[in-house]
């Protein structure tokens, strides 16, 4: 699994909205079969949960390194590799609780706050 990791990772196949189980065990030279249970073996999730946490991983980062307030949250879930926000949403939710919207919110908050205790580092 480490050699799916990296290659999802590595080249950012995980942009793509429709990459697939298939796309990625081609990848691998092997076969979905095979991939699929690797995948529940090894990382105890299905295909989807896989693909959608580099994604995830991803909006979290943008989000955090860039200034994201004036870009609508489906066009951000489109840019990281979400069909749309409702997916990108499902997942946030799910594993964090909130919103896509309001871990944006939330963050902003947090670096503006964080600006304010280190001026010299303020852009």
């Amino acid at each position: 699994m480490l050699k799916a990791d990296y290659l999802i990772y590595k080249k950012k196949l995980f942009l793509r909205p429709n990459f697939t189980k298939q796309d990625l065990a081609e990848a691998l030279g092997t076969n979905r079969t095979y991939l699929g249970e690797a995948l529940s073996t090894c990382r105890r999730c299905k295909w989807e949960e896989y693909i959608n946490s580099f994604r995830l991983r991803f909006f979290m980062e943008e989000v955090c390194l860039t200034d994201t307030q004036h870009i609508r949250i489906d066009e951000l879930a489109e840019r990281c590799g979400f069909g749309c926000a409702n997916t990108l949403n499902k997942y946030m939710k799910r594993k964090y609780g909130i919103t896509a919207a309001v871990y944006r919110k939330n963050m902003a908050g947090y670096l503006r706050k964080d600006d304010r205790n280190n001026p010299a580092e303020a852009p």
